[in-house]
């Protein structure tokens, strides 16, 4: 049984729901849940949460009763001991990745929580890490994982090569970076089934219609449409050489367990498996269409 830590954003969803994954819902606590007591919308065999950590002490005490967590650390620094892996949690400040250092250094398996780092250089110099000192890393836009884009992944629906993607999704503007917080799920859904070398971004949106271009080393483009204030879905439609596929993403338990699965694998196998070259180029995506946002100009992607 892999042993995990749990760091930072103890009160918020992702955190909430991912022990609940592994640790179930302990019925008596269940009024701790801020987000309702709901039961786990999927279970994760192989792991358990054994340890919490985060600076707002009260929410890792609520999360250690309602998801039966034994322990709860009183400094990051206690967290590094008795532990096999590490899920760092989204805590809203797109930061979250300043936990990762001393785990990484550690070689103990990383996971950062969405977005990998509020900058591509923070999230390249972890990564760079995590190589030179073997740590298996892992930071993903869960949506990489939807169930309704899962035949075109694996090639049970051959479309050929994707020539033309277009991915929707919310972004609210009420967040200081709206795209970079949340437009990632879009980009991720299209990127990551592209998967091949972005080479210029540029955003062609209004002020509250987010739309940016992503063109492609091959000639491809992706299309992410972010508007604010309407009720969006996250959609996808790809465009191949031999067909096209459509997908409207609602199983979030599949996505959500997938990702957290994919982890846990990586560990048990103890290689790099997952590709962290395609994370960082979700974030540099990202911010480049910041970039193109404040210039009015394409970027270029090295």
């Amino acid at each position: 049984m892999i042993r995990l830590g749990f760091v930072a954003g103890a009160g918020i969803y992702h955190a909430v729901e991912f022990s609940k994954m592994f640790n179930g819902l302990n019925e008596e606590f269940k009024s701790l849940d801020p987000y309702g007591g709901r039961p786990p919308m999927a279970r994760i065999e192989g792991a358990k949460v054994v340890k919490v950590f985060d600076e707002d002490r009260k929410a890792a005490e609520n999360l250690s009763k309602f998801a039966s967590v034994p322990e709860v650390a009183n400094k990051l620094e206690d967290m590094y001991d008795d532990i096999d892996a590490v899920y760092i949690g989204d805590d809203l400040t797109l930061q979250q990745y300043k936990y990762a250092r001393p785990f990484i250094e550690r070689r103990i398996p990383t996971f950062i929580d969405k977005p990998m780092a509020d900058n591509y250089e923070a999230a390249r110099e972890l990564a760079d890490l995590a190589g030179f000192k073997k740590c298996l890393l892992m930071s993903s836009s869960a949506l990489k994982y939807a169930k309704e884009t899962e035949e075109i992944r694996n090639g049970k629906k051959d479309i050929g090569d994707i020539v033309m993607a277009c991915t929707t999704g919310p972004a609210d503007l009420r967040l200081a970076r709206p795209f970079l917080f949340y437009g990632m799920h879009a980009v991720s859904l299209g990127h990551c089934h592209i998967n091949k070398r972005a080479v210029e971004v540029v955003d062609v949106g209004e002020r509250g219609r987010t739309v940016v271009r992503v063109k492609y080393i091959d000639g491809s483009i992706l299309t992410v449409m972010c508007p604010h204030g309407v009720p969006v879905r996250f959609r996808g439609l790809f465009q191949g050489t031999k067909g096209f596929h459509f997908a409207e993403v609602t199983d979030a338990g599949f996505f959500y367990s997938t990702m957290l699965k994919d982890f846990v694998a990586m560990i048990e196998k103890g290689q790099q498996t997952f590709d962290l070259t395609q994370a960082l180029e979700v974030i540099q995506i990202c911010c480049a269409a910041e970039e193109s946002v404040k210039t009015g100009r394409s970027v270029r992607l090295g």
